[in-house]
Order: structure tokens, then sequence, then C-alpha cells
């Protein structure tokens, strides 16, 4: 890869190269980290898809959900990347928001010390967790419940942190088991922890980070929405294709991951993230209510129309087939 685009990415302040004659509309666009949930992100942009859709997409890396929150209410973002869980929290609480697109399945991987290779090894461990609340964690204790570890079989150590904070736990000893998504989770495996399952091979249908906006903008705008995840999908299918996994990975590098978890990034958001055509999915929303009902986060699920729309991924995706035959 050129310097050029490698400066571009790197920064991942990305401002598309508009085709001469094209008016583009500009979509400035939220993601929280440089996680590689954003590969189809970097591939849109880098590769040009957007700019084939005539959308000139800005990105902002926001740091914090609750920030990505703040400056989607100063209207300063049009799409925002967020977890689903946190869409329907936050328009249980009257926020104007609509989920469009699904980007991956929860695909956090169960890391363990290397000493333990077994659930019941676990009894009477700590495990150590970012919030009591998540819904990741509201998975995985259905996960352990399912492996004859009941609630009070563990120990907790609530607000740990972050990944790398709950995986420095981990190697100290201070906790015996976390969970998280690659690199960190191929990262700790190449350091010799036992990676003991994913919450994608317990929960397929669950959606994860996923794609939104605010619902009166989005409605507004529907021809440019659909353009941008017209992008958004070729750029999967592009990294989907096993002849481009080479590619993939040195966009990835080129964004500041350790090449050498990469290889084994690639293969698991393949096999466990990845969504398909951002397919929605009723059951999979439904799931994340009861999850949020479960954590007393919420107090009601209300149904997949109130929190999602569907419609624009599947024009999205009719378009592309119609113009592939």
């Amino acid at each position: 890869m050129n310097s050029y685009r490698r400066l571009l990415i790197g920064l991942f302040f990305v401002y598309s190269l508009i085709p001469l004659g094209l008016s583009a509309q500009t979509i400035r666009v939220g993601t929280i980290s440089q996680s590689i949930n954003n590969w189809p992100l970097w591939i849109a942009q880098s590769k040009g898809f957007f700019d084939a859709e005539g959308v000139d997409v800005k990105v902002t890396v926001t740091g914090e959900s609750e920030h990505q929150l703040d400056m989607v209410d100063a209207e300063q973002l049009e799409i925002f990347h967020q977890a689903a869980d946190h869409f329907v929290r936050e328009i249980e609480d009257g926020k104007d928001y609509v989920i469009i697109h699904t980007i991956t399945r929860a695909a956090n991987d169960l890391i363990v010390r290397p000493e333990y290779n077994s659930y019941e090894e676990l009894r009477g461990k700590i495990i150590a967790l970012d919030n009591l609340q998540t819904g990741y964690w509201l998975l995985y204790r259905k996960v352990l419940q399912k492996y004859g570890l009941n609630p009070g079989d563990y120990r907790l150590s609530p607000e740990s942190g972050g990944p790398r904070n709950r995986m420095k736990k981990v190697v100290d000893n201070e906790a015996q088991f976390t969970y998280m998504n690659a690199p960190a989770s191929v990262q700790a495996e190449l350091d010799g922890f036992t990676r003991m399952t994913n919450l994608a091979e317990h929960f397929p249908e669950f959606p994860a980070s996923s794609i939104g906006g605010r619902k009166t903008w989005i409605e507004a705008n529907r021809d440019q929405v659909i353009a941008y995840l017209r992008g958004y999908i070729r750029a999967s299918e592009w990294l989907r294709d096993p002849a481009n996994r080479e590619e993939a990975i040195n966009f990835a590098e080129d964004v500041g991951h350790d090449r050498a978890t990469l290889p084994g990034s690639y293969d698991t958001f393949i096999k466990n993230g990845l969504v398909r055509y951002g397919t929605l999915n009723r059951d999979g929303l439904r799931l994340v209510g009861d999850i949020l009902i479960e954590g007393n986060v919420i107090q009601h699920y209300q149904g997949m129309e109130k929190y999602a729309d569907p419609t624009y991924q599947q024009k999205a995706r009719l378009d592309l087939m119609s113009s592939a035959n």
C-alpha cells in the first residue's frame, strides 16, 4: 500500500476522493474504536466502494460509547456504529434512534489461564468483567450455567475495565478468566492462555455491533443511507473472499494492529463475527431485549419495529444483486 493511503487509514479520518463531476452526499460516521469490527469500513473507504456509490464518508473515532451518543444528539454524526443493546437501551429511554444494519454477531472469546482446562475447574475462580449489565456478560452467564456453573459458583471482579485491563488481571492471577474479542483474544492465545468458547457458537442470532442513526435523519435521507449500505456490503463481500485475505490483513496492520494477531483475527471475524448482508434478525433482537430485561436495564421490549428498520439493508442488497445480473 502506498504511503498516502497508509496515512489516511492510520489517522482514521478518511476523506473520500469524489470522482470528477459526481456530486456526493457527505455522511459523518462515528465509530467507538479502531477494532476489527471496522474491517469492512476500512475496506469500503480504501477500495473506493463508498466513492462508487456517490457518498463522501467522513469517519470520527469517538473513543467512548457515551461520547459518541453525545455527538449523535448534538447532530455532529449522521450514522454511528454501536452495540445493538445500546441502541435498544437508548430507544427505550426515548432517543430518536434506529438500527439499520447488523455488523457482527457477539463473537467474544472466553479466555482462561493455561492451568485450567474445563469449566468445572473454574468453580470458585474469579472472572474479570467490564460491567455487570453489559449484554455480553449476561450472555456468558448463561453459557457458564449451561456448563454447570451457576451464579455463586464463581466470583466476580466487576468494573475491571477494558480488554487490556481485564487481561492484565488474568495474567497477574487476580482473576482466572475473562472474555474479549479478537485481536486481544488471539494475542492471549499466542501468549499461552486458553480459548474455551466463543459467544457466537451459543447465540448465533444475537446482534452485536450495529449500524444506525437518528431516525428522523435516516428517513429524510433514505437514498444516501442505502448508498452507504451498498458500499458497506460491497466491502463486506470483498472481505469474505479468501483471495483478498492477505490484502485485508494489510489494511488492518496499517491502522495499527499487530500483524501476528491478524490471521487468527481474520479467521474468527469471518467465521464467528461478520453478518452477511447485515441481515437484521427478529429473534436475535428479541434476545437482546430479553437480556436487557433480565439485567434490569429496560422494563419492556416492544418488538423489532420499535428499534430497527430492515428495509434499508434489504434495498441495498437488492440493488447490488440487480446490478450483478
